[in-house]
């Protein structure tokens, strides 16, 4: 194993202890907690719009249902004032119990609808409100964080110099398998050495083929913790 590669990760972790501070310091969680809820407000607002513009056609049209009902209902209620059969006074007052039912009907989903344009305007309040104290705090701990991260450049600036110089004298092939993880992120250290048969870092045991490759100087993968595993 080129012990170079462990040179580079030693040095390594000290640029992740930073990147690990600032991606859990207060400044940080804050301002991804407010940017994750405007991000995703747009669409929130988007659907109360669309919300109310369905519920405001469907009110007009129970409006407009409602007046015909009602004047459907006064034209047979004039013609039972003149009407003498029987049998026609009799259709007529059906007729016009049937209106009444329907009219019921409509008055009710028109206090539906009313009871629910009425909560998406609160809705729509609350969330503006809401915003409203995201956009402050996206602003206030956005800027804190920044002053975090600029008061770790100079220091992230020097180790990144010394891992471009480390980094000329490691194989490509090494250096190319090391930056794959480390791109993960959660994936630190990256290089580990083996304890007997099993993984170092968690003791998860290695595949006979596994072994026999780390015998002959080979770089595996840990199938566990997916870290790479060498023999000293």
């Amino acid at each position: 194993m080129d012990k170079k590669i462990l040179k580079y990760q030693e040095v390594d972790s000290r640029l992740k202890k930073i990147e690990n501070e600032l991606a859990g310091s207060e400044e940080k969680k804050k301002a991804v907690v407010a940017k994750r809820f405007l991000d995703t407000n747009v669409e929130t607002v988007n659907k109360l719009d669309a919300r109310a513009a369905e519920l405001n056609m469907a009110f007009e049209n129970a409006i407009a249902s409602q007046k015909r009902l009602k004047e459907q209902e006064d034209d047979f209620a004039q013609a039972l004032q003149t009407a003498s059969d029987e049998n026609e006074i009799n259709y007529l007052i059906k007729k016009i119990d049937e209106l009444l039912v329907k009219i019921k009907a409509v008055e009710s989903e028109l206090n539906k609808i009313s009871n629910e344009m009425q909560n998406i305007i609160k809705e729509y309040s609350n969330n503006r409100a809401t915003e409203k104290n995201a956009v402050a705090q996206y602003d206030k701990y956005g800027k804190l964080y920044k002053e975090l991260k600029a008061s770790k450049a100079d220091e992230i600036k020097e180790i990144e110099a010394e891992l471009a110089v480390l980094k000329k004298d490691i194989d490509p092939v090494v250096m190319e398998k090391y930056l794959q993880k480390r791109a993960d992120k959660k994936i630190f250290p990256i290089f580990y050495e083996v304890n007997g048969d099993t993984c170092g870092f968690c003791n998860m045991g290695q595949s006979l083929s596994a072994l026999s490759k780390l015998k002959n100087g080979e770089i595996i993968e840990c199938e566990q913790c997916r870290r790479l595993l060498y023999k000293s």
